[in-house]
């Protein structure tokens, strides 16, 4: 089933600052506060896809909200066809570079058309990009990053197991995947 036809109204975009119950320690930081920026691509009939991106930084909200609304004023009144939206995303990039915070804000842009999409079809996104819905292989690392997962435990006063997300210690430039 193809879904209908939709056409983008605008883009909200907004920035929320979340505060860890729990810190993650990384080598280069502690990190005590989560930035995400929530995305709302509204449609003219009526549908918003939405989407999220989490730039790490606070202080890169500064440049990404202003951004994805600036490709929500660019793309109004388009077709919402996510591979030509995102094309169109990136093409207004060139003399910003395709990288980095560009690509951040087209990436939100580009999840929130794909959403809109499958809300239109009235189906899952799996489903509308051919796959099924079902069981997804995943761990839960429970923002361990360097602490040692007993620390963890004795903090959460429960049990807790282990998965390390790294299969070797090579360093970072021949690390596995």
């Amino acid at each position: 089933m193809h879904p209908p036809a939709l056409t983008m109204r605008g883009i909200t975009a907004r920035p929320v600052v979340l505060k860890l119950k729990r810190p993650i320690v990384a080598r280069i930081a502690t990190i005590t506060e989560w930035p995400l920026i929530l995305i709302d691509l509204m449609t003219e009939e009526g549908i918003t896809g939405r989407s999220y991106l989490e730039p790490y930084l606070l202080k890169s909200m500064r440049y990404l909200v202003p951004a994805i609304d600036d490709l929500g004023t660019m793309l109004k009144g388009r077709p919402v066809a996510p591979v030509d939206l995102f094309e169109a995303a990136r093409k207004s990039l060139h003399f910003v570079g395709y990288e980095g915070l560009a690509m951040i804000a087209a990436s939100g842009l580009d999840m929130a058309a794909w959403d809109a999409l499958a809300k239109a079809a009235g189906q899952p996104l799996c489903v509308l990009l051919g796959g099924s819905v079902g069981p997804v292989k995943c761990y839960n690392s429970n923002g361990l990053w360097l602490k040692e997962p007993k620390a963890v435990a004795v903090a959460n006063e429960r049990p807790m197991t282990f998965q390390p997300s790294r299969r070797c210690a090579r360093p970072l430039a021949k690390r596995c995947t």
